[in-house]
């Protein structure tokens, strides 16, 4: 296993539950164009796209065959599904001036989901250029 890609992961987790841990008076709201664009949710699903990406990266340099089937793909995803439900809780409980938003958990998943396409998409581009 690459030890470059397990850091990876362990930084993904850190940096998503570090982000997701400060309050939501750091956050100002913009009134110029992108004010009602919902930023938030656009950072929700960057965050858990590149968690879920990460974790599909460390399985496919695994020497382990199991770790490269549809089956561990699912397990990510719904690992990335479950930390960002686990997440709004944490943030409901324990974060000053954060709450539970259902929509933050789509956003999560949203880009847990969207990671497996890209991956697959990354790979096949590796794979043709390299035959």
């Amino acid at each position: 296993m690459s030890k470059k890609t397990l850091i990876w992961v362990i930084a993904e987790i850190t940096l998503v539950f570090v982000l997701l841990s400060l309050p939501g008076s750091n956050f100002r709201v913009h009134n110029r164009w992108f004010g009602k664009f919902p930023v938030d949710k656009l950072v929700h699903v960057i965050l858990f796209t590149s968690l879920a990406f990460s974790f599909f990266m460390y399985f496919e340099k695994s020497k382990f065959s199991f770790l490269k089937t549809v089956r561990a793909k699912a397990m990510v995803l719904i690992f990335c599904i479950l930390y960002g439900i686990a997440m709004e809780y944490y943030q409901k409980h324990f974060v000053p001036s954060r709450g539970f938003e259902v929509s933050d958990m789509l956003a999560d998943a949203a880009g847990a989901i969207f990671a497996l396409p890209l991956f697959n998409w990354m790979q096949n581009k590796l794979i043709k250029k390299s035959s």
